[in-house]
C-alpha cells in the first residue's frame, strides 16, 4: 500500500509517500514560504540528489496540487500517476475530547475538526485546508486523521485536571490536552522495537527538546503526564517560548498597560533561549557564543537544561523509577553538548552516559548510555511521517475486514 503523508502548518506543507507495510520512504519534501511567488520546494528521494525548486504556490490547496505534481514528474518524479496513491494521511494538531485514536475522515469528523479550531487557532485550520484539497485530489481512496492530542487521552484525571473552578472546564474545556503525542508515540514504539520488549513492561520518560520542547512519562505503553498542557506554551523552556511561569506575570504586565496581545506574542514568540540569550533561537548559535564567554548565552543554556532536569526527576518519581529515557528532536538528536549536561550527576538514580558513545551518537537512532548503568538511554530522529503511515495503514486494513 502506498500512502500519502501530509503534515500541513502555517506557512509550510511537509509530505511523504512510503510503501507498506514495508514502512520504506519513497520520496520525502517540504514546501515552505506558501502565499509568496518565490516558494521553496525541497524534494527528496533516497539516493539521489536533492531537488530545490522555486516557483510560486500561493495557498496550501495549490502546495497539495503541486506535491501531486513533483511526485508525478518525468524527472524526479517517482510515480506515473496519482492513481499509485492508496490512502492519504493527515497530521491535526488538536482533536480535543472529541477524538481518542485516528480515523477515516468523514463529514462528521471535518466537523469535529472545525469544533477544536478555538483550542489551536494556529493549526487546525491549515491541517483542514490540506484535508479539503487532498479530499478533492484523490476523492476515491481513503483519508486518515491522524491527531497529536489523541495520544494523551488515556491520561488520569489528576494530570489533565487544573486546580480551576471545574465550571470552566465543563463550559470551555480548559484542561492539560499534552502535545507532541506523535513523535512521542513514534518514540515509544521504536525503542520497543529496539529493545525487543513489550512496552507493558516498561516505564519510559521521552523527551522531545527542539523548536518546542516536551516531555512525557510512559508507563506500560500509555502516558500518565506530559508538561504541555492546554496550550504548547507550558511545560519546559523552549527556543522562543517561556515555559512554565507565575500566571500572575501576565496580570502584572497588564497592570503595567500591556496589551493581552502583545504578551501573548512576548510569551510565544520572544521568550525562551532567544529572549534571555538576546542572540539568537538557534540553540547552536547560542552554544557557540556560550563557549566564548557569554554570560546570558550560558544562562539561557543553564535555564534549559534545569527545566529538562527538572521534570526527569518528576517523573521518576511519578513513574517510581524508569527503565528508559529517549531524546528526540532536533536539539535532542543532534546536541551532545545538551545532552551531556541534562545527564550529569545522575548515578544516584542508576543512569550514567558514555561520553565517547554521546559524541558520536548524532542524526540517528542509538544508545548513549554507558556499561554500568541500569537505565537505557535512546536517541531516536523523529519521523512522525512512519507513524502517521502506521497509523493509516492500521485504520485502511481494519476498514478492510
Amino acid at each position: 500500500m502506498r500512502i500519502l503523508v501530509i503534515n500541513s502548518r502555517i506557512y509550510s506543507v511537509e509530505y511523504e509517500l512510503l510503501e507498506f507495510p514495508h514502512e520504506k520512504i519513497i520520496a520525502r519534501g517540504r514546501i515552505d514560504k506558501i502565499g509568496d511567488e518565490g516558494a521553496i520546494i525541497d524534494h527528496i528521494i533516497e539516493d539521489r540528489e536533492e531537488e530545490k525548486i522555486v516557483r510560486p504556490v500561493h495557498s496550501h490547496e495549490e502546495a497539495i496540487g503541486v506535491i501531486v505534481e513533483i511526485l508525478t514528474h518525468p524527472l524526479f518524479g517517482v510515480i506515473k500517476s496519482k492513481k499509485e496513491i492508496d490512502a492519504v494521511g493527515h497530521r491535526v494538531v488538536h482533536g480535543g475530547e472529541d477524538f481518542h485514536s485516528s480515523c477515516l475522515i468523514t463529514k462528521d469528523v471535518i466537523e469535529g475538526i472545525k469544533r477544536n479550531i478555538e483550542l489551536a487557532p494556529l493549526h487546525n485550520p491549515f491541517n483542514l485546508k490540506a484535508i479539503n484539497a487532498s479530499m478533492k485530489i484523490f476523492p476515491n481512496i481513503p483519508h486518515v486523521a491522524v491527531f497529536d492530542t489523541s495520544f494523551y487521552q488515556r491520561m488520569p484525571e489528576r494530570a489533565f485536571y487544573y486546580a480551576l473552578p471545574l465550571h470552566l472546564y465543563k463550559l470551555y474545556r480548559i484542561r492539560r490536552y499534552g502535545f507532541h503525542g506523535i513523535a512521542h508515540r513514534y518514540c515509544l514504539e521504536t525503542v520497543c522495537k529496539e529493545m525487543q520488549v513489550s512496552s507493558k513492561r516498561l516505564k519510559i520518560i521521552s523527551i522531545y527538546l527542539g523548536e518546542g520542547s516536551s516531555i512525557t512519562a510512559i508507563k506500560h505503553g500509555f502516558p500518565i503526564d506530559t508538561s504541555m498542557g492546554f496550550t504548547p506554551l507550558s511545560g519546559l523552556v523552549m527556543t522562543t517560548r517561556c515555559g512554565n511561569i507565575d500566571p500572575e506575570i501576565i496580570i502584572y504586565l497588564c497592570k503595567l498597560g500591556y496589551k493581552i496581545v502583545d504578551v501573548e506574542t512576548l510569551l510565544h514568540q520572544e521568550s525562551g533561549i532567544l529572549g534571555v540569550s538576546g542572540v539568537s533561537d538557534n540553540m547552536k548559535e547560542v552554544i557557540e557564543e556560550a563557549k566564548k564567554g557569554d554570560k546570558r548565552c550560558k544562562l539561557a543554556i543553564e535555564l534549559f537544561v534545569y527545566s529538562v532536569r527538572k521534570y526527569i526527576f518528576s517523573y521518576y518519581g511519578i513513574l517510581e523509577g524508569v527503565d528508559v529515557i529517549v531524546l528526540t528532536g532536533g536539539i535532542g538528536v543532534n546536541s551532545p553538548y545538551i545532552r551531556e549536561r541534562i545527564f550529569q550527576n545522575m548515578g544516584f538514580i542508576g543512569l550514567r552516559i558514555d561520553k565517547r558513545k554521546n559524541e558520536k551518537v548524532t542524526g540517528r537512532i542509538g544508545r548513549i548510555d554507558g556499561g554500568r548503568s541500569k537505565v537505557k538511554v535512546f536517541i531516536v530522529p523523529r519521523n512522525e511521517g512512519v507513524l502517521i503511515g502506521r497509523e493509516v495503514f492500521r485504520v485502511v486494513k481494519g476498514r478492510k475486514g
